[in-house]
Parts: C-alpha cells; structure tokens; sequence
C-alpha cells in the first residue's frame, strides 16, 4: 500500500503519467524520503523552500497534511487512493467486536464529494488487486475495504450541513476534507471546519492523519491561517504544501492555456491556476495589504512622544464588543497597539457595568482619558460609566462612511497603519467589503457570520478613520552620550526596554 505506487499503478488508480511534484506529494503525505524529488525546483518551491525540503518528518506520516493546489491536478484522485490506504493500513487493534470504524470523506457539497467517492469506487471495482479487499457491494455513499486486520473499514462520504454526524460516531482511520479552503470555519460556511477539527480529535485512531485538500479561494478560514502562519515550516504535526497549475501539471498548464484563462477572468486565475488566495472584487481592503501590515507581536505596550485614541464598538449579546488602541508615530503612520474583545451570548450577555471598568483597565497604560463610539447605546453607557465611575468620558461619534471607505483602505496602500497578530481582528478587516452609493461614493459592508459577529474589530476601526489626528513626522530629541549611557544601564537593571527611563528624561508622565 505505497501510496505512490497505488495511485500511479494500472491497477491502482492508473494516474501513469504522474508528475514529479504529484509523486512527492504522496511521499510527503505518508512520511517517505522525497529521494530524487528533494533537488527538484518544483517540489521545492510546493513545500516553501530548501529548508523546507530539509525539515519535512521522515519516517512517520505527519499528523496533518494541507495541500492547496491548482484545479484539474488530480487533488481528488490522490487523496481518494489515500482513503483507500487509511483504510487498510489503519490501526483497528482494540476494537470491539462488531466496531467498524470509517474514514469520512468530507465536502463543501454533495457534488464535490461525490467527485472523490466516485474515483475510489470505480478504482476499487475496476482493479483485481483491489476487488479482493471489497467486503460487499458499494452503496451510494459508502464503500467497505477489508483491513488488512480483517476487519471490514466504511469509506464514508458526507457533504454539507450533515457532515457533522459522519464525525463523531465512529472511530476514525483518517479524514479527508475536500474542498478545505471553502470550509470557512467560525466566520462563515456550511462546514465549520475549526469545530469540525476540534469534534475530530478524540475519535482518532493511533496513526490516523488528517488531510486537508482544495483549491485555494477567499483568504480567510482554517487552510487560511494555516498556510499564512505554517508554509515553509513543516513539522511532525503539520506539514502544509502549495502548488500552481504549471507545477503539477505543464502538459496543460502551459504559458497560453494560463494567458487565456487570465484574459478571462483574473481572480480565476489567481485561484484556480496559480493558487493564490484571490479577494472578491467588492473587498475593501486586500488581503495582501493585511497580511503585510501585520506585525508578530499581538501588542504593544505604551511608548513615549505617542499619542493614543481608543474606540469601542459595544455590545451584549452575539456580537463581540471590541475595543482597539491606535497610536501616531513620528515618522507619520500609525500603529494598532491594542485589540480587545468580549463576546456574550443570549443566556449570559454582556454587562456595561463589567465591561467598561476592564476597558479602563486596559487603556490606562496608554494615558487615554477619552473613548469614542458611535450612537448604538452611547447614551446608556454613558449613564453606566457615570455610575461606576470609570477613569475615562466617552465621546459620541457620528458615523461617516465616506471618510472610514477612503482612509482605512488608504493607510494599507501607503503602509502608514500596522497590525498585532490578532487572528479574530485579521479576519474581521478581510471580511469587510465595500458598496457603491446611489450618487457617487461608497459605504462599508459588515457582513454577518454564522457566529452571530458582525465584523465587529471591523466596525471599531472604520470608526477609529474619523477620530485619528493626521499623524506628522516629528524630529526625535537628539539625546547626548551621557544621557544615552544611563538609558542603556537602566534597561539592563530592568531586564526590559527603556520605557520607564524614557518617559522620566523626556518628561512624559
């Protein structure tokens, strides 16, 4: 059961012509030597580099796998002939009589799954090698392969909404998610893929992976994340893999075939060719500009010579209320050091009287007696902040979308504004769109997830647009040597940055 050879083999699943990069995904994915492939700058470029190259498990099967791979590049075919592997391989020692245990096959829709069931079906009906581990006639929606324990294992396919119960009533030998990077998880989509992940955990069997495969679309959801945070950087728990059409597949790829579908549709080639996360034309601020301004820290403590503004987008119950801190540098941007959020519900929603002190508790290192937000609930907090007497005024804001539409998006562009490495507060600003306006001029769309938010770190920074002063560059203080010394030697007492001496020299309170 050599995964390379079960997909390539005329009596596996016959993919005879195989690419050099398609045959090195099956080695990654089952934890072989990549050999002769490793020097290949295809193979290489798919995993994220040389170093890359160098770091991939061997061995052992990583714990999860990602491929994010142009369309037509038999995706399918290849984790169908993994499925069948899962299958017979998997570790069924303890079971108890009569257990049968599945490796689901799950998709976005029906159609999607069917795609992948179908191969793995037809494979295994049309091959004298693997009709012998057939244990009855295939259903509609499952398949029995006998393990090589000789215990009967269901290949099971689910798609949408009902996918969830294929998960957690059975032990699982492994689990394909088809179509990954359209399961949006807590932000949107019919397959929560972050819970799904989460539902999956306990129900594996020794050994079993976790495959997640698709072609690459809108940059926000789990495959998302992973592949910002973990290309390149592959690990016994997670090893993730990015491939383009011309690299799996130059005989139809090639530079016309590409040129033609780009002439066609730009986004489609951005996706389905090149396998790049592409934007939806309505967004407001591109994904790439997001990702560019955000920082590795997920904040920033106060700093001298900086001025800071607060806003709020309240809250109680399914939405978050979120706070951010944004403070004007010298050299003329702008840095969000700051995002906070509380997230209620209808049984328990959130309480002004709780929340405002802890906002207080929040910003008071930044020196911030104002915070600003707009008119949902403004008079009633107001009321509540007098009562518990918190250590800031609120100030009212009326809402201005052409402002919020022209600066935010702005500041991107010209790399003026940078970002903690906050996940809900990343996606939040992807998930913003724009909408035209009935006489020139456009306004913010905060679309609704499945989570009841409302891209509310969103909300609080459009609104931030129109109470940031226009930053200018300030000439920093030139400090003398002496002076410099005793900065140098009381950050080395502090174990720590030279805040606190700053701020007493420059005369900041």
């Amino acid at each position: 059961m050599n995964l390379e050879a079960l997909l390539t083999h005329p009596e596996g699943f016959g993919l005879t012509g195989a690419s050099i990069p398609q045959r090195a995904i099956c080695r990654v994915m089952t934890g072989e030597p990549l050999a002769e492939y490793a020097t290949h700058p295809d193979v290489i470029g798919m995993l994220g580099g040389v170093a890359a190259v160098s770091a991939l498990p061997v061995g052992r099967a990583p714990d999860m796998c990602l491929l994010g791979a142009a369309v037509r590049c038999a995706k399918s075919t290849i984790v169908a002939a993994k499925a069948v592997r899962n299958a017979y391989l998997g570790d069924c020692s303890g079971l108890a009589p009569g257990e049968i245990p599945r490796v689901p096959i799950v998709s976005v829709d029906l159609d999607k799954a069917q795609e992948t069931f179908s191969k793995i079906t037809g494979a295994v009906l049309n091959s004298p090698r693997l009709y012998q581990l057939l244990v009855q006639k295939p259903t509609k929606d499952s398949i029995l392969i006998r393990n090589r324990s000789g215990r009967p294992v269901e290949i099971k396919m689910a798609a949408g909404s009902v996918a969830g119960r294929t998960l957690v009533s059975r032990w699982l030998l492994g689990i394909i998610f088809d179509e990954a990077p359209r399961m949006q998880g807590q932000e949107d989509g019919v397959i929560n893929l972050d819970d799904a992940l989460s539902a999956v955990m306990a129900r594996m069997r020794p050994g079993a992976q976790i495959d997640l495969v698709g072609s690459l679309w809108a940059p926000r959801g789990k495959a998302f994340e992973l592949i910002t945070h973990r290309f390149g950087q592959p690990g016994t728990d997670l090893v993730v893999m990015v491939a383009n059409g011309p690299q799996l597949r130059p005989d139809l790829y090639t530079p016309e075939y590409c040129e033609r579908i780009r002439k066609a549709d730009d986004r489609a080639y951005e996706a389905d060719v090149m396998s790049h996360f592409a934007d939806p034309e309505s967004v407001l601020i591109p994904s790439v500009e997001i990702t560019a301004a955000t920082r590795a820290d997920t904040g920033l403590r106060a700093t001298p010579m900086q001025g800071y503004v607060a806003v709020i987008d309240p809250a109680t119950r399914g939405n978050g209320w979120t706070l951010v801190v944004i403070g004007t540098k010298p050299d003329g941007g702008y840095e969000l050091v700051l995002a906070r959020e509380w997230i209620g519900s209808r049984a328990t929603p959130l309480k002004g009287s709780q929340v405002l002190p802890q906002i207080e508790q929040a910003i008071e290192p930044y020196g911030i007696h104002e915070v600003h937000t707009d008119q949902a609930g403004f008079d009633h907090l107001s009321d509540i902040a007098e009562l518990v007497q918190v250590g800031f005024e609120l100030r009212l804001v009326t809402r201005d979308d052409e402002i919020a539409c022209k600066r935010l998006p702005a500041l991107f562009t010209e790399r003026r504004l940078t970002l903690p490495d906050v996940k809900q507060l990343r996606a939040d600003l992807i998930a913003l769109k724009r909408r035209p306006k009935q006489g020139g001029g456009s306004a913010p769309v905060l679309p609704k997830t499945a989570d009841g938010r409302h891209c509310d770190y969103g909300a609080a920074v459009l609104l931030a647009m129109q109470v940031l002063p226009e930053a200018e560059q300030v000439a920093l203080p030139t400090l003398d040597d002496e002076t410099l010394f005793c900065l140098r030697a009381q950050d080395r007492i502090n174990q720590g940055p030279m805040h606190a001496a700053g701020m007493r020299l420059m005369g900041a309170t």
